[in-house]
């Protein structure tokens, strides 16, 4: 049966550069209420670095801590699915990198398969400090709307502030990301890059994908496809022999279906079944020019 929506309304979220450089979250609507997902999850905003120093890229970590059962989605939701929404808002000066996403799990529902969370995840913020700052303390803002799902989606908002200080002297940080921080066992379900990992890599030959690498003693493995579009991911074949896993995707490509972008191929492949278990992400840039809509057909030869 198809899950059915309790939304009475919806987000139109983008960013935009204040004068001066802040960034900025526009809202298209007003935020649902706590009648729908809001109960469901429960929302922290934690800094991975306190002092900041100057020109220091450190990290907001977003948890979602979700009731049992009920799931959030990563990037590539899958079917009739959304991903979480996250706008910060920083003081001027301040540069806010792409949000990094942990390892997801495969959701199985009847409109076919989802990808995203259970029970707790951290997304991570990246963002780049200006190269001066002073002594004292900074304000950064979230704007977070996610969808929560179970045998109905019911979508949620929340608006969350944190403030950590700032140092004017080079190399004052005391992370918190890294090993004994607060967020050290969520920022381990970060992907590493496939084209880091030994006698590990990635090839398409322009209808098929292929990834290879070791193991590392796991006997399971999955795939994870970023869609784009002009891209189709069909069904991936996974096999382990001999410690070393490999992954062939068949890709149709249609540049036309492009919007204009850049195309590439991008995805993870995850080790194991923990959340914790090995995780590596790639990207193929594809040589694909999609066809230009303002370039008139050639006349007709005589």
């Amino acid at each position: 049966m198809q899950r059915r929506w309790q939304l009475a309304s919806s987000l139109a979220v983008s960013a935009a550069l204040l004068p001066g450089g802040a960034a900025h979250a526009q809202l298209g609507a007003s935020a649902p209420g706590d009648s729908r997902g809001d109960g469901l999850v429960t929302v922290s905003l934690l800094c991975g670095s306190n002092p900041i120093g100057p020109g220091q890229t450190f990290h907001l970590g977003v948890r979602f801590d979700i009731m049992p059962k009920w799931h959030m989605y990563w990037k590539n939701p899958g079917a009739g699915a959304l991903p979480p929404r996250i706008v910060v808002t920083a003081p001027a000066g301040y540069t806010v990198g792409d949000v990094l996403w942990p390892r997801p799990v495969a959701i199985t529902t009847p409109l076919g398969p989802e990808y995203g969370y259970y029970d707790a995840v951290v997304l991570f913020v990246p963002i780049t400090a200006p190269a001066t700052l002073t002594d004292g303390t900074v304000s950064l803002h979230a704007f977070i709307q996610w969808t929560v799902c179970r045998e109905v989606c019911r979508m949620g908002s929340a608006r969350r502030e944190v403030v950590t200080a700032t140092s004017s002297r080079a190399g004052a940080t005391a992370p918190t990301v890294g090993p004994g921080g607060p967020l050290a066992a969520l920022w381990k379900r970060l992907p590493a890059a496939l084209s880091g990992l030994t006698a590990a890599g990635s090839s398409f030959d322009g209808t098929t994908l292929s990834l290879t690498g070791p193991a590392g003693g796991m006997t399971s493995a999955a795939f994870f496809p970023v869609d784009a579009p002009g891209i189709t991911y069909g069904t991936a074949d996974i096999t382990i022999r001999q410690s070393r896993f490999r992954v062939t995707v068949p890709v149709e490509l249609k540049p036309a279906n492009a919007a204009g972008e850049p195309m590439a191929l991008a995805g993870l492949v995850t080790l194991g079944e923990k959340p914790d278990d090995p995780c590596y992400d790639f990207m193929i840039p594809l040589a694909v020019e999609p066809p230009d809509p303002t370039r008139k057909a050639d006349a007709p030869r005589d």
